[in-house]
C-alpha cells in the first residue's frame, strides 16, 4: 500500500482513507497533503467521522445517561411540596423519556462540535494572521482543523467502548477523579471538576497535532503556532467552565 509520504514524493494527492492514518503516524506528511487537494472532501471526511463516533458513543451511553438524570431528578423532589412535585413529574415524563434525551444529546452535540470547530479554526485564522501566516484561507484553516480532531473521535470510540463492557458510564473523565468527592450533584457545581474533565489524552493528542498543522497551513513557525494553541486552549477550556461557574453563583455573587 501507497503511503503517504511516498505518495507526496511521487506528485500524488495519497487518498482521503489513506490520509485517516496518516493523520496519526505522519501528521506533518499528512497536513501538506490535506493543504494539497481543493476539495470539500477535505474537511468533511474527518468531521464525518467526529460526528460519527459521537453519535455512536451517545447511543451507546443514553441508557446510563437517563438512569443517572432520572436518580438526580428524583433526589430533587424531596425538597418540593406534593403539588410541585406532581407539575415536575408531569415535566419529567417527558424530558427524561428516551427519545428525547436522545434526540436532545444528538441534535446539541453535533451544533456543539460544529459550532466548536467553527471558533476554533476562527480563533486560529485571525490569531495566524496577528503573528504573520502566510498564503492561507479559512477554509485550509478549517479542514486542518478537522483532521486535528481525528484524536477526539478515537477518544469518543473509547468511550462508547469502557461503556459497553463496565456497563456504566465514565461519571469521572479526563483529570475529574482528582478532585471528585463521589457525590456527583456537587462535584457537578465544582468548576474544577468540570474544568479537569475537559482534559484528557485525546484532547491533548488533538492539540499537539494542531500545533504541527498549523505550522504547515499557516506556514509559522512551531512556536508561534504553540502560543495560539495554548491560548486557544485556555479560551476552550474557560468556555467550557463559564456555566458551571455563573449557575454556582460564584460570579457576581
Amino acid at each position: 500500500m501507497t503511503t503517504t509520504i511516498e505518495a507526496i514524493a511521487n506528485n500524488q494527492t495519497p487518498s482521503l482513507g489513506r490520509q485517516l492514518f496518516g493523520i496519526i503516524d505522519q501528521p506533518v506528511t499528512t497536513f501538506k497533503a490535506v493543504l494539497a487537494r481543493r476539495s470539500w472532501s477535505t474537511w468533511a471526511l474527518p468531521l464525518f467521522v467526529v460526528i460519527l463516533t459521537f453519535a455512536a458513543m451517545t447511543v451507546v451511553q443514553i441508557p446510563y445517561t437517563l438512569e443517572l438524570a432520572r436518580e438526580q431528578a428524583e433526589s430533587q423532589l424531596a425538597s418540593l411540596s406534593p403539588e410541585q412535585v406532581e407539575a415536575a413529574r408531569q415535566t419529567m415524563e417527558f424530558t427524561l423519556s428516551l427519545p428525547f434525551m436522545l434526540a436532545t444529546s444528538l441534535g446539541f452535540g453535533v451544533i456543539f462540535l460544529i459550532g466548536g470547530l467553527l471558533v476554533q479554526s476562527a480563533f486560529l485564522y485571525f490569531g495566524a494572521l496577528i503573528v504573520g501566516g502566510d498564503d492561507m484561507s479559512f477554509g485550509s484553516i478549517f479542514a486542518m482543523s478537522s483532521w486535528a480532531r481525528i484524536p477526539m473521535a478515537i477518544g469518543l470510540l473509547v468511550q462508547g467502548g469502557f461503556t459497553l463492557v463496565a456497563q456504566h458510564i465514565n461519571q469521572y473523565p479526563g483529570l475529574s477523579f482528582l478532585v471528585g468527592t463521589g457525590d456527583l450533584m456537587k462535584d457537578a457545581r465544582d468548576p474544577l471538576f468540570v474544568l479537569l474533565g475537559g482534559i484528557d489524552l485525546f484532547w491533548v493528542w488533538h492539540l499537539a497535532l494542531a500545533v504541527l498543522g498549523l505550522s504547515v497551513v499557516a506556514r509559522i513557525s512551531r512556536g508561534k503556532s504553540l502560543m495560539l494553541i495554548i491560548l486557544y486552549a485556555a479560551l476552550a477550556l474557560g468556555i467550557t467552565v463559564l456555566p458551571t461557574l455563573i449557575f454556582a453563583g460564584t460570579l457576581g455573587g
